[in-house]
């Protein structure tokens, strides 16, 4: 009796642990980080579900121009000859107050859907940095005074270095210098211009002179600029033609700086900016630096 009493006993002690066991080990699975399949069915431990709604911002990097501040956290670049807003937090913002009107700049940026948006996008400077000097700029100054007769006064104007294809220059900030057509054109009318030509050692000025009376005589009767008013606004002038029609004057003008030859195509068109315009025009290609 007692032997089957102690045997009873034994039965009971030995399902009441299979039973604790059992509970420990649903309990552990549980617990346990989350497990997922991969797609060859191979299980992978420990694994959360990805965040759709988070995703890694690509950074990019770009050149251009400041064009200037829009307000207190944008700033307009020119990039390719577009201008291109961008977002920024105080601290660019701090940098780009520190930055002068059409002056080269590095910068990184990261691009961010608009809610509602499929194809608009916010861009975002990470970075922003004056641009590295090339071997044309290198030791130039990064603004410049220059000297300039206006109304037959002579004073002096801040410009801003700029490079073109093998030359540096400085340039006004009622300008905007196109570095890839070599083009300075008026920001309040883009057609007072100059069209600037870096000429190949071996030019033959007689070649270029016969070429600009032919392309002059389009616009009107082609007279040879008198040679005091040629040097008083652009010494070192081999060349300074000039035709004028009712509303318009155009200039050709060959020059030599430092033993380079430069050809200068001014369109003038008749009206208030042009006296402004030549005066100031005349400075900035004064300015060149030949690489």
């Amino acid at each position: 009796m007692m032997n089957k009493s102690r045997r009873m006993m034994m039965t009971l002690f030995t399902a009441v642990l299979l039973i604790l066991s059992l509970s420990l080990t649903a309990c552990s699975k549980t617990d346990s980080p989350s497990n997922s399949v991969n797609g060859n069915n191979q299980i992978q431990h420990g694994v959360n579900p990805p965040d759709v709604s988070v995703q890694d911002e690509e950074t990019k990097q770009g050149t251009g121009k400041i064009v200037g501040l829009m307000d207190s956290h944008s700033v307009e670049i020119e990039v390719d000859g577009d201008p291109t807003a961008f977002q920024m937090d105080a601290s660019i913002a701090a940098i780009a107050e520190e930055l002068a009107p059409n002056e080269p700049v590095e910068f990184e940026y990261v691009e961010k859907a608009i809610e509602g948006e499929d194809t608009l996008k916010q861009l975002f400077l990470t970075k922003l940095a004056k641009a590295s000097q090339s071997d044309t700029a290198a030791g130039l100054p990064a603004t410049k005074l220059l000297e300039v007769e206006l109304e037959g006064m002579k004073e002096e104007r801040s410009a801003n270095l700029t490079e073109g294809n093998g030359y540096a220059l400085y340039v006004f900030d009622i300008f905007t210098f196109d570095s890839k057509t070599d083009t300075l054109s008026m920001n309040y009318d883009p057609n007072y211009k100059v069209s600037i030509v870096k000429l190949p050692s071996d030019y033959n000025t007689d070649d270029l002179l016969l070429e600009a009376k032919e392309q002059l005589s389009e616009i009107g009767q082609v007279k040879e600029v008198d040679s005091e008013i040629m040097h008083r606004f652009m010494p070192g002038t081999l060349v300074f033609l000039q035709a004028t029609k009712e509303d318009l004057t155009r200039q050709y003008i060959i020059k030599e700086i430092d033993g380079q030859g430069y050809a200068f195509e001014l369109n003038i068109p008749h009206g208030e900016p042009a006296e402004g315009f030549e005066p100031l025009a005349y400075a900035s290609l004064n300015s060149i630096v030949t690489k």
